[in-house]
Formats: C-alpha cells, structure tokens, sequence
C-alpha cells in the first residue's frame, strides 16, 4: 500500500526588518529541519512568512515598537 505524505505548511509570524538574506536563509533552515524529522520530500514542505510591523504586534498593553524605543534607552 501506497502511503502519501502529507504536506507541512508552515507559518512564521516575525516582527519585519530582516534583510532578504536573513529570511531566505531562516526559511532553507526551517524546511531541512521539517524533511529530515518529518521525512518528507523537498517539495513537500510549504513555509509561508508574514512580517509584521512593531506598532502592529503587542506584548501586553504596549505594542514592541514601544518595547524597543524602552529598551533602547535603557
């Protein structure tokens, strides 16, 4: 019997301001992870990243561009 693999499709919320390079690398390391423990093919994996922007995630009642301006002028 035949046995399909089912695909992984994975999100990844992060506040943005990486480079192109950081993600792409991010993004290669989170899928050879997902194929060597899921045991899945190459194509098989699906990793969708959403960047956020600081003033649009919060922590709380303040939002992290408020928690790095703090942590800044610590």
């Amino acid at each position: 019997m035949h046995r399909e693999k089912i695909m992984p499709f994975i999100h990844v919320h992060m506040l943005a301001g990486r480079t192109a390079e950081q993600k792409s690398v991010f993004m290669k390391e989170v899928a050879a992870v997902a194929q060597r423990t899921l045991r899945v093919p190459e194509h098989a994996v699906t990793i969708i990243l959403y960047e956020v922007e600081s003033d649009h995630w919060s922590v709380g009642l303040r939002t992290m561009k408020d928690i790095r301006s703090t942590q800044l002028t610590d």
